[in-house]
C-alpha cells in the first residue's frame, strides 16, 4: 500500500508538497511510501465488529465513495489532539468540495470535531496513525451510509518531517497540523485554506485519483511521479514548483480539472 501525502518539502511518492511558501503536489508509487501494506482482515477499528473493510489501501472504496450504487450518505468523523483542532472555515470548504464531486443523494454530513486524548509525539509513523484510528475512531460504514475518518495531529510524520497529510487507508487520512500552522499566516497563505487543500487533495486520493481506483477517461497521469495528474493548474498535480503559486494560494484554492472530474463522473459521482 502507497500512502499518499500532503507536505512541506522534498520530492518522490505520492504526496502533495508545500515547499516554504509554495505548494507542491506529489503522489506516485514509490518514495513518499512507508513501505507497508495496509493491515489484512481490517475491520476498521477495534471498538467492536465491523462488517466493512475500512483497512484497504487508498482508492480500493472509490466507486462506494463515489457513486449512489451501495451507499447514498456519507458522514464524516473528524477527531482531533489537544492543539490541533482544525478551523470551522476548513471543514466547511471541505464539505462543500465533497457535495461538488460525491452522488450521495441522502447527504455528506461532516461531524463536529472531536478532541482525543493520546500520548503526543514529535513525530508519527504510518503506524501510529493506524493504532490512534484503531483506539479511537467511533464511526464505521453501516447500511447505506459510509464512513470516512479525517484526523488532525500536532507533530511531524515520521518518514518526511514536511509531510502535510497522508491517506493512508481506503476510508482514512491524517492532518499533520503543526507543520500546517508553520507554512501560513501573515505573508502566507490563509491557514484554513491550507488545510481545506489538504484534506481536499487526500480525499481525491481516496477517491481514486489519478488511476488509482477512478480509472481515466482520458490520459492525464504524470506517470513519472505516480498517481497525480499532468495539469500543473489541477489540485491532483504533483508540483507547483513557481513563486506564483503563493500568490494563488492567497487569493484562492486550487481546483480539480476536468480530466479528474472526468474520471470522477465516470466512476459514479458528481
Amino acid at each position: 500500500m502507497h500512502l499518499s501525502k500532503l507536505s512541506t518539502s522534498g520530492a518522490g511518492g505520492r504526496c502533495f508538497r508545500i515547499m516554504p511558501l509554495i505548494i507542491v503536489a506529489l503522489i506516485g508509487l514509490g518514495g513518499c511510501s512507508d513501505g507497508t501494506t495496509a493491515p489484512s482482515g481490517g475491520n476498521g477499528g477495534t471498538n467492536g465488529p465491523q462488517t466493512y473493510d475500512h483497512a484497504r489501501a487508498p482508492g480500493a472504496s472509490a466507486r462506494d465513495l463515489l457513486s449512489a450504487e451501495s451507499f447514498d450518505r456519507v458522514v464524516v468523523e473528524v477527531q482531533y489532539v489537544d492543539g490541533a483542532a482544525p478551523t470551522a472555515e476548513a471543514l466547511e470548504s471541505l464539505r462543500m468540495f465533497l457535495e461538488g464531486r460525491l452522488n450521495k443523494p441522502a447527504g455528506i454530513v461532516i461531524q463536529s470535531p472531536d478532541q482525543i486524548a493520546i500520548t503526543q509525539q514529535a513525530r508519527y509513523s504510518a503506524g501510529d496513525v493506524r493504532g490512534i484510528e484503531e483506539q479511537h475512531r467511533t464511526v464505521f460504514t453501516e447500511g447505506t451510509t459510509l464512513a470516512v475518518y479525517v484526523l488532525f495531529l500536532d507533530g511531524e510524520y515520521e518518514d518526511d518531517p514536511n509531510v502535510l497529510g497522508i491517506a493512508y487507508n481506503n476510508t482514512s487520512t491524517a492532518i499533520f497540523g503543526e507543520k500546517v500552522r508553520q507554512h501560513t499566516g501573515v505573508g502566507q497563505p490563509p491557514r484554513a485554506r491550507v488545510e481545506a487543500t489538504v484534506a481536499s487533495h487526500e480525499l481525491g486520493h481516496l477517491m481514486g485519483l489519478v488511476d488509482n481506483g477512478s480509472d481515466m477517461v482520458a490520459e492525464h497521469q504524470d506517470e513519472e511521479h505516480g498517481r497525480h495528474c499532468d495539469d500543473e493548474s489541477c489540485l491532483m498535480y504533483y508540483a507547483v514548483d513557481t513563486t506564483d503559486i503563493l500568490a494563488f494560494l492567497i487569493d484562492d484554492a486550487p481546483s480539480l480539472d476536468q480530466d479528474c472530474i472526468d474520471d470522477l463522473q465516470a466512476n459514479g459521482g458528481a
